[in-house]
């Protein structure tokens, strides 16, 4: 019976694992999209200071989201490990493999992890200094 519980505490993360994959495949097409509405902005002879807020809003917007996704799945991840943990320290003998993924992903601190924080920053700075910097003659 003990076994059963560790099952289902991994088939349920590994489902959260699917949902979360497929909107990290949304953040990536939405993250393009804004980098296109940025760079058609810029191309822009029309452009004005309008759309260079809106543009701006919606590309602050989509990477709010996608940082939305990352800390949820990273909270998911960090939980999932606890309940093992919890299901450890309660006298329940692990699989290996549940035994790594407790070394690995339990926290009491959830945090960004910097490449992440990195790549998230450098993303929106791409799109807003598209929008913002002034075009060369």
């Amino acid at each position: 019976m003990e076994n059963l519980l560790e099952y289902q505490t991994l088939s349920m993360f590994g489902t959260y694992s699917i949902a979360f994959a497929l909107r990290a495949i949304g953040s990536v097409l939405a993250i393009w999209l804004a980098l296109r509405v940025a760079n058609n902005i810029r191309m822009s002879n029309d452009s004005n200071v309008i759309s260079k807020l809106l543009g701006s809003a919606f590309g602050i917007l989509v990477m709010y989201g996608a940082l939305y996704w990352q800390m949820a799945y990273i909270t998911i991840r960090a939980n999932t490990a606890n309940g093992l943990k919890a299901m450890s320290e309660g006298g329940m003998q692990l699989t290996p493999g549940s035994e790594q993924f407790l070394a690995n992903f339990a926290t009491d601190a959830i945090s960004l992890p910097i490449p992440v924080a990195i790549f998230d920053l450098v993303i929106i700075s791409m799109i807003l200094l598209q929008i913002w910097m002034p075009k060369k003659a």
